[in-house]
């Protein structure tokens, strides 16, 4: 049957102890030393057979320690047991019955609590190794095994008078395929006492632990592991593992919100759109387009959609313009390099040419000044070029644009086209449209 548990007495600078009858308990049965034949591997990797077994003997050697520490604490009370019974009876001691009395004194105190911390230690430990031998131990299963552990573990807090010297214990730190088992495979009874120890041992550590095991016996691992490597504790590995596979989840989510607009176009509905008609911005804030080109839409709460082109280029565009394209996005980012604004001069070239029709009806410009506004030609951007002392080459370069569509490049793109004129020119182009809003503004006033 079960042990019968008396109230908890103290000693003297030690923990509290439990009483704990008969002297045959339960112990044996609860703590078993695993062997090589219940650990069963897989055929696709036998490689891992001797690893198991390196696994498996450090496991063992924390049974075998946390057994002979719960013998201890047996003998202790059994020990307690009898000086009480002695009290009691209230009889006069020998010199051999002191000697008796002092041996029994000294075996009935508990351990340190530098001890009671080395076995919780332990068992720490031993949940983490459980956790990496768990693929590969047949019987006992899991849960069992874990049952086992959580049996002394229980008594270990009742015997410490609560889960406070359990619960502060740091190192070693538990790993995070460690918790998740606990989680999915402990007992209800079992979970209780395993929440009750707090965070340092129901959360994960995001750094290797560095605790090294000292057994009782004296036995270390090996230096070199089956392979002939240097042996290297199971559960850093375990930790060193675990934060390789957080940061190939880093890299697999990083990768996730380049392509955010493209895998969540079902759960959130379109974000990318087809313009119908061509667009020549007509200042700075719009985005010209062309008919066909995609656009992601960032904000479509008012009447002019802010949008983004697949150049990094935002600006608004109007909504009457766009429609919904679902099954489309962007292409493959391409670099910002020469030849990517080059094709953008050729764009907004396409743009002149098909708005050239539109301002033929208002008659030929023949500007009489270097000014330029939104409707001026390419030939006005050449003149202007050419009267504010470009090089031939800035001429030959942006002459192609007309006025809106030059007034629409940012000084990073004129910079990249014109690495010695890039930042003049958009230095000119600033004063140029201050001047136009002045005007404008004048307009207004007038009217």
């Amino acid at each position: 049957g079960r042990c019968q548990q008396t109230p908890p007495r103290s000693c003297p600078g030690g923990p509290q102890v439990l009483e704990l009858l008969p002297k045959n308990s339960l112990w044996v049965d609860w703590l078993f030393i695993l062997n090589l034949g219940q650990v069963c591997v897989s055929r696709r990797n036998v490689p891992s057979l001797l690893k198991c077994a390196e696994l498996v003997e450090i496991l063992n050697h924390c049974f075998e320690d946390l057994e002979k520490f719960i013998a201890r604490l047996q003998q202790a009370a059994e020990a307690k047991s009898i000086l009480d019974q002695r009290s009691k009876k209230k009889s006069r001691s020998t010199k051999k019955g002191s000697k008796e009395s002092d041996f029994l004194t000294k075996k009935a105190c508990p351990p340190s609590e530098e001890e009671f911390t080395s076995i919780f230690q332990k068992i720490k430990y031993s949940l983490c190794l459980l956790h990496r031998l768990q693929a590969s131990i047949a019987q006992p299963s899991p849960s069992e095994l874990l049952h086992h552990v959580f049996l002394p573990l229980q008594l270990l807090v009742n015997t410490t008078g609560g889960t406070t010297m359990a619960a502060s214990v740091v190192s070693p730190g538990m790993t995070k395929g460690a918790v998740a088992m606990l989680q999915n495979d402990l007992t209800a009874e079992n979970k209780q006492l395993w929440t009750s120890l707090g965070t340092n041992w129901t959360s994960p550590w995001s750094v290797a632990s560095t605790y090294t095991p000292v057994f009782l016996d004296g036995w270390q691992p090996p230096k070199c592991d089956s392979t002939g490597k240097i042996f290297q504790d199971p559960i850093q590995l375990q930790f060193k593992h675990e934060a390789a596979m957080e940061r190939q989840q880093t890299r697999n989510d990083n990768l996730l919100v380049l392509h955010f607009k493209n895998s969540l176009n079902s759960l959130m509905g379109t974000k990318y759109y087809r313009c119908s008609y061509d667009f020549v911005a007509r200042n700075n804030s719009e985005l010209s387009v062309l008919q066909g080109e995609i656009l992601a839409v960032i904000n479509s709460t008012k009447r002019w959609w802010k949008c983004q082109n697949n150049y990094d280029q935002i600006g608004f565009v109007p909504y009457n313009i766009l429609e919904p394209a679902p099954d489309q996005h962007f292409p493959e980012k391409p670099k910002v390099h020469l030849h990517t604004l080059f094709h953008l001069l050729q764009t907004k070239r396409k743009l002149a040419e098909k708005r050239a029709s539109v301002h033929e009806a208002d008659g030929p410009s023949t500007p009489t000044s270097p000014q330029l506004n939104y409707h001026s030609q390419p030939t006005e951007v050449k003149a202007w070029l050419t009267a504010k002392g470009f090089s031939q080459e800035a001429v030959h370069s942006l002459g192609i644009l007309n006025a809106a569509q030059l007034f629409s490049l940012t000084e990073e793109e004129l910079s990249t086209v014109l690495p010695e004129e890039g930042s003049s020119v958009y230095s000119n182009i600033l004063i140029e449209k201050a001047l136009l809003e002045d005007i404008r503004k004048a307009s207004e006033q007038q009217a």
